[in-house]
């Protein structure tokens, strides 16, 4: 689902990390005629280890969330089609759904083909049990509230579940469909209030009802895929084993990709991409992300806490350099924390320029002066000078950095830049211990802004900043609470030209994810949703020629 992902959900607070992975191929893989489709095996690498075989007490990491989505089944698929209209759903475990005349009630018609992989069918029982589990306090799962709105889960027949909502709103679909489907047959053995505790005992007692079933992992070490033989479509997935091997060294995948070790990588740098394109053997693959990039400030501190220091902040960083330097034009300056690509960004906006003498004047409208000649303003006696982090994971995000830092210096502010582990930079911001932080968000397509801008969602949230602003938690209320997304659109462009007038992020760049894959891998469309999204419609064919 859209929700990350990146599926990819892209839900609030999975900070996206350009954590990326790499399929190989394995040396066992079966041969085949010149020129005839086969079964293969694919070996992969990735930076970070699987965290759970259960979405509701596992880690919300990218890596698991797309593993995850090729294990089970959820009711739709949200299909990546949302760049002029709000998404659409493609069926999955259930074929269709109808509303009630009064939008309050959802009605899902499941398959009954559905099977879980030790041959169990799966029923409206399952999805009930689901939605208690999702909502259980014992299990406490970190997006219980998407289903605030939900009322009950009735099961009208095992193939029929209908859902009730307290009141109509723009995403009911989404909020009823997100979460995968999980076993009640074998799971419902333990009890919620266990479930925190249990980790090991859902990884040896589980159950799928995706297109691939996991038949090994080693913490750490490896983890396998392979064919669900009981996944109610028989003509998927075409690779009968997908191996992951945790690798934490990403600067070594491309050299294997290189040397004809690997056949996948998503995630490699634009600096990779270059010393791939003349190849005859691999193809680098460009797709629009969910995501983008930004500087948040932190409002609590002066002077970050003004506008009009903000947005001299921004003025003075030439956003486009940085695209240009970093990205190799893959990537575009934002404006707004809707991407470009998604049907309801303002496309009015325009990034604000760089514009560095215009910085400097409002610099020293605001009352800063360099009073000592030493090139850094001060006020008050005190010197513009702040700390600029970054997780030190990513490569990108580090080097911005430095280049940020001297383009701050060039108007009189001095910025130091520093660079933590991922989850002490996250515990940091989230406890709005730093000044100003480069970060990133994907996006949901829900567009539901609330947890990142609105006032009640600093303490502990994912308002890192600390902004507020009164109209904003008006329309970030009023969006949520409108008939369908697209009544929601006026409120998310107001929503939008404010965020530009009051610049609580510098929005920074929207990047392309990069993917390179090796010439007889075939059927490989990565999306905004997910570079996994069709896993199992990939397959291999006679390789070409080497380089």
């Amino acid at each position: 689902m859209g929700r990350p992902a990146p599926t990819a959900r892209a839900l609030p607070g999975v900070l996206v990390l350009l954590v990326g992975f790499v399929l190989g191929c394995g040396a066992d893989r079966p041969s085949a005629a010149p020129g005839t489709a086969r079964a293969a095996t694919a070996v992969g690498a990735t930076i970070a280890d699987l965290s759970g075989v259960n979405e509701l007490v596992a880690s919300d990491i990218q890596f698991t969330t797309d593993v995850l989505d090729q294990l089970f089944v959820q009711l739709l698929d949200e299909q990546a089609d949302f760049a002029d209209h709000p998404p659409t759903f493609a069926p999955e475990l259930a074929r269709s759904y109808d509303w009630s005349d009064d939008h309050l009630a959802l009605t899902f018609h499941l398959r009954e083909d559905a099977r879980w992989s030790d041959g169990v069918p799966m029923t409206a029982e399952d999805v009930r049990w689901t939605w208690q589990a999702q909502t259980s306090p014992e299990v406490a799962w970190s997006y219980g509230d998407l289903k605030d709105g939900i009322t009950d889960v009735e099961v009208v027949d095992p193939h029929t579940v209908r859902f009730r909502f307290k009141a109509a709103y723009s995403h009911q679909l989404t909020d009823a469909i997100d979460g995968k489907i999980l076993p009640k047959h074998v799971w419902g053995q333990v009890p919620f209030a266990a479930w925190r505790e249990s980790a090991a005992w859902f990884r040896d007692h589980l159950v799928t009802s995706g297109p691939f079933r996991l038949a090994e992992w080693r913490p750490g070490e490896e983890l396998v895929l392979v064919r669900n033989e009981n996944y109610f479509d028989p003509a998927l997935p075409k690779l009968d084993r997908v191996i992951f091997r945790v690798a934490p060294d990403a600067a070594t995948h491309i050299e294997q990709l290189l040397a004809g070790t690997l056949d996948f990588a998503c995630g490699i740098t634009p600096s990779d991409a270059a010393r791939i394109t003349d190849r005859k053997d691999l193809r680098v693959i460009a797709f629009d992300n969910r995501q983008y990039d930004y500087i948040a400030w932190n409002l609590l501190r002066a002077p970050f806490d003004d506008r009009e220091i903000r947005r001299a902040l921004t003025l003075a960083i030439d956003r486009q350099a940085l695209v240009d330097t970093l990205f190799k034009g893959y990537a575009r300056v934002a404006s707004s924390p809707i991407p470009s690509n998604i049907w309801a960004h303002d496309r009015t906006l325009t990034p604000l320029p760089y514009a560095p003498a215009e910085s400097r004047r409002i610099l020293a409208q605001q009352g800063f002066a360099d009073r000592d000649g030493d090139g850094v303003l001060e006020r008050d006696g005190r010197p513009f000078a702040f700390e600029l982090t970054t997780n030190s994971s990513n490569r990108i995000r580090t080097a911005a950095l430095v280049l940020i830092q001297e383009q701050l210096r060039r108007v009189g502010v001095a910025a130091t830049p520093r660079t933590m582990e991922i989850h002490a930079l996250t515990q940091a911001n989230r406890g709005h211990e730093f000044d100003a932080t480069v970060s990133g968000w994907a996006i949901d397509t829900t567009l539901d802004f609330r947890p990142y801008f609105h006032s009640t969602e600093s303490a502990g949230g994912y308002n890192i900043g600390s902004y507020g602003n009164a109209e904003v938690d008006r329309l970030l209320d009023t969006s949520r609470r409108a008939p369908s997304p697209e009544a929601a659109l006026p409120d998310l462009v107001r929503l939008q030209q404010i965020l530009h007038a009051d610049q609580p992020y510098t929005f920074l760049w929207e990047p392309q994810r990069l993917c390179a894959v090796r010439a007889d891998l075939e059927e490989v469309r990565p999306n905004a949703l997910s570079a996994y999204f069709n896993l199992p419609e990939w397959q291999r064919r006679a390789s070409p020629d080497g380089p």
